[in-house]
C-alpha cells in the first residue's frame, strides 16, 4: 500500500469515528454549548490572545491518547479549564464542592455570609485586587474575632446598571454582630454602611451559593461583546476563591482524602500505563510515519494487574498470570 493510500485510510477512519461519536451524543447542542458558542462569536475580533484561542478549541477539538506499548489510541474532547468557560464551569465547580463539603462535615456552626458593595461603571484588575484586599482586612477585624475559618468566593454580575462585585462566605462561627459587620465592611469599601446578609446553614444548600461560578454561563452570554471582553481581561490570572483559618489548615488533609477517592490511573488493555497525549494533526502524522515499521519495544515498565513489571529482559515465569 502506498503512503498516499495509507494516509487516506487513516483520515477516513478518523472521520468515521468522529461522525459516530457525534451521532451518539445527539445532534442538538446543550445549553452550555449554546452559551459558549455565543460568547465565542461575541469575542471574535475583540480578544486575540492564547486564552481566547484555547477557549475556541474547547469542545470542538479532540485530544488523542496513544499507548506507548501497543499503539492503541483513544480520543477525548479538549477542555480549556478557564473559570469563565460555560463548558468547564460545572467540572471545576464540582472539585470545589467536594473540598468544601468535606470541610463542612467537620464544623457544627456553618454560616453563609454575603458582602455587597455599590456598583461601578468599569471593571478592571485593579478593582478586583482591591476587593480581595478588603476581604482580607475584614477577616482580621474585631467583628470577625469569633470566626474560626472558612472560604470566600467572589461573584461578578452586570444587569445593565454597572458591575456588581460581591462575595459569598462560608464561615465557622457561632454568632456574628451583623451591625458591626455592615459598618466595618462599608468603611472598607468607602461607604457609610454596606448591605450584608447572613444565614445559618446546616444542610448542603449552602454549596450552591458558595460554589457559584465567577459568572453564570447564561448571564455571560447575555452581555454585550465589549462587556465580555472587559470581564475576561479583568479576571485573567486572578484567584476568585480563597480559604482561611481552619479550612486552610485542613485543606492538605482534605485533598489527601479526595485524592484517595480518585479512580486509579488509566491502563491500556495491553497492561501499559504510559501514554502520549497529542492533538489530532500530530497524532495522524505520527501514525502515518509509523505505518509498516516494526513497533519499537518499550523501555519503560508494564503494569500487569496493577503491578509494575520490567518491559525488557524480564523472566516470563516471574510475571503474574492474567
Amino acid at each position: 500500500m502506498s503512503v498516499d493510500a495509507a494516509t487516506k485510510n487513516v483520515i477516513r477512519a478518523r472521520l468515521r469515528a468522529r461522525v459516530q461519536n457525534e451521532k451518539q451524543q445527539g445532534q442538538l447542542l446543550s445549553n452550555l454549548d449554546d452559551f459558549a458558542e455565543t460568547v465565542r462569536v461575541k469575542l471574535t475580533g475583540l480578544l486575540d490572545t492564547n486564552q481566547f484561542w484555547n477557549f475556541s478549541r474547547c469542545g470542538h477539538e479532540d485530544i488523542f491518547r496513544t499507548c506507548e506499548n501497543c499503539g492503541a489510541s483513544e480520543s477525548f474532547s479538549y477542555r480549556c479549564n478557564l473559570k469563565w468557560c460555560p463548558r468547564c464551569q460545572q467540572r471545576l465547580g464540582a472539585a470545589r464542592r467536594n473540598l468544601i463539603s468535606l470541610w463542612a462535615k467537620r464544623i457544627t456552626q456553618p454560616k453563609h455570609l454575603v458582602l455587597t458593595q455599590k456598583n461601578f461603571p468599569v471593571l478592571t484588575r485593579k478593582i478586583i485586587k482591591w476587593h480581595t484586599v478588603q476581604l482580607a482586612k475584614i477577616r482580621r477585624s474585631k467583628c470577625f474575632a469569633m470566626v474560626k475559618g472558612g472560604c470566600v468566593s467572589t461573584e461578578i454580575t452586570n444587569e445593565g446598571n454597572g458591575w456588581h462585585l460581591h462575595a459569598h462566605m462560608l464561615i465557622d462561627c457561632r454568632w456574628l454582630d451583623m451591625e458591626q459587620v455592615s459598618l466595618t465592611w462599608g468603611k472598607l469599601v468607602g461607604q457609610n454602611f454596606a448591605i450584608v446578609k447572613i444565614k445559618d446553614v446546616r444542610e448542603t444548600e449552602y454549596l450552591q451559593e458558595i460554589c457559584k461560578y465567577v459568572v453564570e454561563g447564561s448571564e455571560l452570554a447575555k452581555w454585550q461583546p465589549h462587556q465580555i471582553n472587559e470581564f475576561v481581561r479583568a479576571i485573567r490570572g486572578l484567584r476568585m476563591f480563597n480559604s482561611f483559618g481552619t479550612l486552610r489548615e485542613l485543606a492538605p488533609q482534605i485533598r489527601q482524602e479526595l485524592f484517595a477517592q480518585k479512580p486509579p490511573s488509566p491502563i491500556c488493555k495491553c497492561g501499559c500505563g504510559h501514554f502520549i497525549y497529542e492533538d489530532e494533526a500530530t497524532s495522524v502524522s505520527r501514525e502515518i510515519a509509523t505505518l509498516g515499521k516494526p513497533r519499537r519495544k518499550p523501555h519503560h515498565s508494564l503494569r500487569i494487574c496493577g503491578v509494575e513489571q520490567p518491559a525488557d529482559g524480564a523472566d516470563a515465569g516471574t510475571r503474574p498470570m492474567l
